[in-house]
């Protein structure tokens, strides 16, 4: 003969509500995470691309050959905070503390110094190149909001 079970599966149900809770409060923050991610990662190379597109237009005439602009840095940050202004709910500081926090290397006339030479941090890169590296401070919207993690 079996006994009652009839409560086993509302018993076995409340005691793994908790774990299935987390685990896709852990799934969708993951998931926009990586939306967050894929978005960043367009904004720095859409403010690289408009920077070192930006050319100084005298030496071009003079000599023929492409250099950024003198304010290649500034261009680069401005663009920069103005495309994560989308993602500041998702930031953990202002889009414009995050661009002034980034690190922004220009390479103006590097053609003529790096021929024979190794570039360990450009790697298949045409020169004069810009690279930019940012650090995106984000906020965990769903585990906060769960006590999880902290703040």
């Amino acid at each position: 003969m079996r006994g009652n079970d009839a409560g086993g599966a509302a018993l076995i149900t409340v005691l793994l509500l908790p774990l299935l809770l987390v685990t896709l409060a852990s799934s969708l923050e993951l998931g926009a995470l990586r939306v967050v991610a894929s978005r960043a990662r367009a904004a720095a190379d859409l403010a690289t691309v408009v920077a070192i597109g930006d050319q100084d237009e005298e030496t071009l005439r003079l000599t023929g050959r492409y250099r950024p602009a003198g304010d290649a840095e500034d261009v680069a940050r401005s663009y920069l905070a103005a495309n994560l202004e989308g993602l500041q709910a998702s930031l953990g500081a202002a889009s414009t503390d995050v661009a002034a926090a980034a690190d922004v290397a220009v390479f103006r006339d590097a053609a003529s110094r790096a021929e024979g030479s190794l570039m360990l941090i450009l790697v298949l890169c045409y020169l004069p190149a810009l690279m930019l590296l940012v650090v995106v401070p984000l906020v965990l919207t769903l585990l906060a909001g769960l006590d999880l993690v902290g703040p």
